[in-house]
Protein backbone atom coordinates (compact mmCIF):
# COMPACT_ATOMS: atom_id res chain seq x y z
CA UNK A 1 0.00 0.00 0.00
CA UNK A 2 1.60 3.38 -0.83
CA UNK A 3 1.72 5.79 2.13
CA UNK A 4 1.02 8.67 0.29
CA UNK A 5 -2.01 7.68 -1.51
CA UNK A 6 -1.88 11.54 -3.41
CA UNK A 7 1.42 11.92 -4.57
CA UNK A 8 3.44 9.88 -7.65
CA UNK A 9 6.27 9.69 -9.61
CA UNK A 10 6.65 9.52 -13.40
CA UNK A 11 9.58 9.56 -15.07
CA UNK A 12 7.54 11.85 -18.09
CA UNK A 13 5.83 14.22 -15.54
CA UNK A 14 8.03 16.78 -13.97
CA UNK A 15 10.94 15.02 -14.53
CA UNK A 16 10.22 12.17 -12.37
CA UNK A 17 9.59 14.54 -9.13
CA UNK A 18 7.09 13.62 -6.53
CA UNK A 19 4.29 15.44 -7.24
CA UNK A 20 0.43 15.33 -6.38
CA UNK A 21 -1.29 12.80 -8.44
CA UNK A 22 -3.40 14.11 -11.19
CA UNK A 23 -1.64 17.47 -10.97
CA UNK A 24 1.72 19.45 -12.15
CA UNK A 25 2.10 20.73 -8.71
CA UNK A 26 5.21 19.47 -7.46
CA UNK A 27 5.72 18.18 -3.57
CA UNK A 28 8.82 20.61 -3.75
CA UNK A 29 6.98 23.65 -4.29
CA UNK A 30 4.56 22.75 -1.47
CA UNK A 31 7.20 22.06 0.89
CA UNK A 32 8.79 25.86 0.11
CA UNK A 33 5.58 27.78 1.00
CA UNK A 34 5.60 25.11 4.08
CA UNK A 35 8.82 26.30 4.74
CA UNK A 36 7.76 29.97 4.62
CA UNK A 37 5.57 29.46 6.92
CA UNK A 38 2.28 28.95 4.59
CA UNK A 39 -0.03 27.60 6.09
CA UNK A 40 -2.06 24.69 4.63
CA UNK A 41 -5.55 26.55 4.33
CA UNK A 42 -3.51 29.36 2.61
CA UNK A 43 -1.67 26.44 0.27
CA UNK A 44 -5.48 25.72 -0.41
CA UNK A 45 -6.54 29.41 -1.28
CA UNK A 46 -3.65 29.53 -4.03
CA UNK A 47 -4.62 26.05 -5.28
CA UNK A 48 -8.15 25.51 -5.15
CA UNK A 49 -8.66 22.81 -7.07
CA UNK A 50 -6.76 20.73 -4.80
CA UNK A 51 -8.20 18.80 -1.92
CA UNK A 52 -6.36 19.67 2.08
CA UNK A 53 -6.08 15.93 1.86
CA UNK A 54 -3.41 16.29 -0.52
CA UNK A 55 -1.77 19.26 0.43
CA UNK A 56 -1.43 17.32 3.48
CA UNK A 57 0.17 13.98 2.14
CA UNK A 58 2.60 16.72 0.06
CA UNK A 59 3.43 17.70 3.44
CA UNK A 60 3.82 14.21 4.59
CA UNK A 61 5.88 13.16 2.21
CA UNK A 62 7.78 16.40 2.48
CA UNK A 63 8.71 16.07 5.94
CA UNK A 64 9.63 11.91 5.55
CA UNK A 65 11.77 12.52 2.55
CA UNK A 66 13.43 15.91 3.76
CA UNK A 67 16.72 15.56 2.16
CA UNK A 68 15.08 14.07 -1.17
CA UNK A 69 13.22 17.18 -1.77
CA UNK A 70 15.63 19.84 0.18
CA UNK A 71 18.00 19.17 -2.12
CA UNK A 72 15.31 19.34 -5.25
CA UNK A 73 14.53 22.76 -3.78
CA UNK A 74 18.46 23.23 -3.71
CA UNK A 75 18.46 22.80 -7.56
CA UNK A 76 15.62 25.02 -8.15
CA UNK A 77 17.47 28.37 -6.48
CA UNK A 78 20.61 26.87 -8.49
CA UNK A 79 18.45 27.36 -11.69
CA UNK A 80 17.13 30.73 -10.21
CA UNK A 81 19.91 32.49 -10.08
CA UNK A 82 21.80 31.39 -13.02
CA UNK A 83 18.96 32.58 -14.67
CA UNK A 84 18.87 35.99 -12.45
CA UNK A 85 22.86 36.25 -13.11
CA UNK A 86 22.22 35.99 -17.00
CA UNK A 87 19.35 38.33 -17.19
CA UNK A 88 21.43 40.94 -15.00
CA UNK A 89 24.49 40.11 -17.57
CA UNK A 90 22.42 40.89 -20.61
CA UNK A 91 20.56 44.15 -18.80
CA UNK A 92 24.63 45.19 -18.42
CA UNK A 93 25.59 44.20 -22.02
CA UNK A 94 22.93 46.12 -23.28
CA UNK A 95 23.26 48.92 -21.15
CA UNK A 96 26.71 49.30 -22.67
CA UNK A 97 26.33 48.30 -26.14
Amino acid sequence: MNPYPHITTTQDTCGGRPRIDGTRIEVSTIAAYLKQGVTIEEIAGYYPSLRPAQILAAAAYFHDNREAIESILAEHQRMYEAGKKIQEERMIAGVMA
